[in-house]
């Protein structure tokens, strides 16, 4: 077929007419599956915990970053493995308080009840080790600061076992021709990971629906929106460049919800600003008001302030959304879906089964995690737009001759 390319800045009108005149969108997802297919000792949920714990006693962890004192990190994470069990037990279900932490808790039971006699710290994904943070946060009446600090610690370290000194990015080098060629089929392709291997083989059209380890976090980009306000944030952080990737805007928390709510705000902000200044630049009344939060002594309404008055003077300007889940969810045509749990990031699955598609395709490495794709991808499955694959003979059919 035809490799058709897109830039970054992404035209539904052109997807749209594409679709009208017959062609069928080809889009691809891919999760940490494939990172593990060419690499199943480094990049396996149980490694990158592993290497979290080990990274704690290298000499030149950069405790600059992370965390003043790498051993207290690694107690912790310790710490936090064995209130596992307590969790599987059910002493930690007074303390889910939102419905996203109580959905991550029954998601948190279902993944790892069967092995509560057996659980090793490794086998606890990292990112559930947000929720057993935030629960035992709670039980103990640990609120911020402590409890962000702690998580952000927590976070950077987790980057910093991915990213594995930069040999994460080396993968693609491994890649058979047909899996390239397949990959340079589709007009689109989504991925959860935050490296750069789905471009370095050559794909244009990528997009990271989780953030990426070569884009900055707003709070870290000199020229951000965020940073032209008067308390910007960068005046306060020496960044380190040879750690760029811990500053990235790599997304880490236990719940989908709250990813796709981190993800959201940017652009509700980015709206809501937009209407403000605008009310700014033709009502007199409104320009008084908003003149006033700049001289008061409330700091979120001197920020609020002075991002109205920014925005108007140069509308250009938008805080940064470099997430793409709205390309995601406009997605039409075809999706193939490679090397994502089932288990995690349940915001995408919903994504999914709201997305206009006239078919879905899920390869498969367990003939049980289809029942629960069923489940999650329902619309897709009552309306057998559903289809089920084994990636195990995908993989193999790439080596063949």
């Amino acid at each position: 077929m035809r490799y058709y390319r897109m830039s970054d800045c992404y035209d539904y009108t052109v997807a749209k007419l594409r679709k009208r005149n017959g062609y069928n969108m080809k889009n691809l997802l891919v999760g940490n599956g494939i990172n593990i297919q060419f690499d199943s000792f480094n990049y396996t949920p149980q490694q990158i915990v592993l290497r979290v714990l080990k990274n704690c006693d290298r000499d030149d962890f950069p405790v600059h970053i992370i965390v003043n004192s790498s051993q207290l990190l690694k107690i912790y994470i310790g710490q936090l493995y064995l209130e596992g069990r307590n969790i599987l037990q059910g002493q930690y279900d007074a303390y889910a308080i939102s419905e996203s932490e109580k959905k991550s808790l029954e998601a948190f039971k279902e993944q790892y009840a069967s092995r509560i006699n057996t659980l090793r710290i490794t086998d606890i994904g990292f990112e559930d080790y947000y929720l057993i943070h935030d629960l035992v946060c709670h039980k103990t009446g640990t609120n911020n600061p402590e409890q962000y600090h702690a998580r952000e610690g927590m976070r950077t370290a987790y980057l910093y076992s991915i990213y594995n000194d930069g040999r994460v990015n080396s993968l693609y080098k491994r890649y058979p021709k047909k899996l390239v060629e397949y990959l340079l089929g589709f007009d689109h392709i989504f991925t959860t990971n935050y490296d750069s291997n789905l471009e370095l083989c050559g794909c244009e059209n990528v997009f990271h629906i989780h953030g990426q380890f070569d884009k900055k976090c707003e709070v870290y980009c000199s020229d951000s929106l965020r940073n032209k306000l008067p308390d910007a944030p960068i005046m306060d952080i020496d960044i380190d460049e040879e750690y760029y990737y811990l500053y990235s805007n790599a997304l880490t928390t236990h719940s989908g919800d709250y990813k796709e709510f981190q993800i959201k705000q940017i652009s509700y902000a980015n709206e809501g600003l937009k209407k403000m200044a605008v009310a700014y630049n033709s009502d007199s009344e409104i320009r008084k008001d908003v003149d006033s939060w700049i001289l008061g002594s409330n700091k979120l309404l001197v920020n609020i302030g002075h991002a109205i008055k920014l925005k108007a003077e140069h509308p250009e300007l938008d805080f940064n959304d470099n997430y793409n889940f709205d390309k995601l969810i406009n997605i039409s045509g075809e999706l193939e879906m490679i090397g994502l749990s089932p288990w995690n990031d349940l915001h995408i699955f919903e994504a999914i089964n709201n997305a206009s598609l006239d078919k879905c395709i899920y390869y498969y490495y367990s003939a049980k995690d289809c029942e629960v794709v069923k489940s999650l991808l329902s619309s897709l499955a009552i309306d057998e737009r559903l289809e089920f694959r084994s990636v195990v003979e995908f993989w193999e059919s790439c080596y063949e001759e």
